[in-house]
């Protein structure tokens, strides 16, 4: 092995010498390989970047806080009613949210807080989520998530948040108020039944209004409620009645045709009944009956300022 490392090392270099000028020429060409000719710039094609765009530009924008709860003290002289109509709520939704089950209860002095609307004040207990308390007020969650500005969830709704649920004309699951003192002052004006004469006004003898009009009329609620009655009422004919929310109940009689049912929610002007000659009755007509705490009241205390006739005289009926 020794031998034959110093015979190569003997012979490479007389092989080297001899062969000198093909390995300069070899040499030449390896050193022109290792530098190309550069192609001239005209001879390249442009090929377009790829970018990537927005769908839609981006923006800042500042969430919108919840409509805000109010603060009123009760003055001498109001009542439920005549706070509820100064801030555009029902009666129903002041009691509800002060845990107040009866209108004698509000006194001068006394704190009321007063939502934006007709809604629930809740407050968000451990373990609650939004869907569970849309539910117990039979409200769409997605109103719920609009009206208190609710985008993440459960980030948003945590223990102790404050929110609102939206109950449309203040009618609360399970809740109903008791109406000790009259609203006779402070009440709403109602819609008449329908149009027509009147023909009879109320007196110690005649429990309501009377109000001649075609056979088949529409017969509408004078304002929203609750349908309390649906019925045959002895000399009345078939009747129907409206408990409404701010507490005075109203009933037409004579009717031909009743369109809704009992516990049925209407809003004002909604077609309950239609005219008819049903009991004792000379003619078409509607016997117009308003109560408040089961007594009769007169419906002209209620009913709007001006009629198209009143002819009173010669009765159309009875009651």
């Amino acid at each position: 092995m020794i031998a034959g490392c110093c015979l190569l090392a003997v012979v490479v270099p007389i092989a080297t010498v001899t062969v000198a000028p093909e390995l300069e020429r070899i040499g030449a060409l390896a050193v022109r390989a290792r530098h190309p000719t550069m192609p001239d710039a005209s001879s390249y094609v442009a090929v377009p970047r790829a970018v990537v765009r927005a769908r839609r530009s981006l923006v800042t924008e500042v969430r919108q806080e919840p409509p805000a709860l109010r603060a009123h003290v009760v003055a001498p002289g109001e009542t439920l009613f005549s706070i509820a109509a100064q801030y555009g709520v029902t009666p129903q939704t002041l009691a509800y949210n002060n845990a107040l089950a009866d209108t004698a209860e509000v006194h001068p002095g006394q704190p009321l807080v007063v939502p934006p609307l007709d809604a629930a004040i809740h407050v968000v207990q451990d373990g609650e989520t939004l869907a569970q308390v849309a539910a117990r007020f039979n409200v769409d969650p997605d109103a719920v998530r609009a009206l208190n500005r609710v985008a993440y969830e459960p980030a948003d709704v945590t223990p102790g948040r404050v929110l609102l649920l939206p109950v449309p004309d203040g009618r609360y699951p399970g809740f109903r108020l008791r109406v000790s003192d009259a609203p006779r002052v402070f009440a709403p004006r109602l819609r008449w039944p329908t149009e027509g004469v009147v023909t009879q006004l109320f007196s110690p003898g005649h429990t309501g209004i009377d109000i001649a009009a075609p056979y088949g009329s529409p017969i509408v609620a004078s304002d929203a409620g609750t349908v309390s009655a649906v019925g045959v009422r002895g000399p009345g004919g078939l009747a129907v009645c409206i408990y409404h929310d701010w507490g005075l109940e109203t009933c037409d009689y004579h009717t031909s045709a009743v369109n809704v049912e009992l516990g049925e929610r209407v809003v004002a002007g909604q077609q309950i009944a239609a005219v008819g000659l049903t009991g004792v009755t000379s003619g078409p007509h509607v016997h117009w009956e308003a109560r408040t705490n089961g007594v009769l009241v007169d419906p002209m205390t209620y009913a709007p300022d001006a009629t198209s006739v009143i002819r009173v005289g010669g009765a159309t009926g009875h009651p």
